[in-house]
């Protein structure tokens, strides 16, 4: 698999529109970070939950595609641990936890700049075919 064309596919689309930015992907690993501005806070002043959501659920997606397999995601839980206020950027890494035949699990830990824990998710995926790797290419081209 090359990890850097995977990484280009992953910053494209959606992700890019959103501003995540899939800075590393190895097998079962990515990682994926955010810059913080006005258009990701919610009224209360913090980063709105559906941002941190969206880097859980991009950061696992690298992380389960990175084995060469076209993933989808099942279902998704998410802890929020303390509001991310002030934040300049957030960083989701996933840590991969089971890799079956078809589901796989990975949890992803979305921290601020100083490292401070802001959310935890756990988020699980049902393979729908293998893919060379080429394909996942193809598919950003159409």
């Amino acid at each position: 698999m090359n990890f850097e064309k995977l990484k280009e596919l992953r910053n494209m689309g959606f992700n890019k529109a959103v501003g995540v930015v899939t800075t590393e992907i190895s097998e079962g690993y990515a990682k994926a970070e955010v810059e913080i501005g006005p258009q990701h806070i919610n009224p209360i002043g913090s980063v709105h939950g559906g941002v941190l959501f969206t880097i859980a659920d991009i950061t696992a997606g690298a992380a389960a595609t990175s084995r060469g397999r076209y993933m989808t995601t099942m279902s998704s839980n998410m802890n929020f641990l303390r509001p991310a206020i002030n934040c300049k950027k957030l960083t989701g890494e996933t840590r991969e936890i089971k890799v079956g035949k078809q589901v796989c699990v990975y949890e992803v830990l979305i921290t601020d700049e100083t490292g401070r824990e802001i959310a935890i998710a756990t988020v699980t995926f049902h393979c729908i075919g293998k893919t060379s790797g080429e394909d996942f290419l193809k598919i950003a081209e159409q």
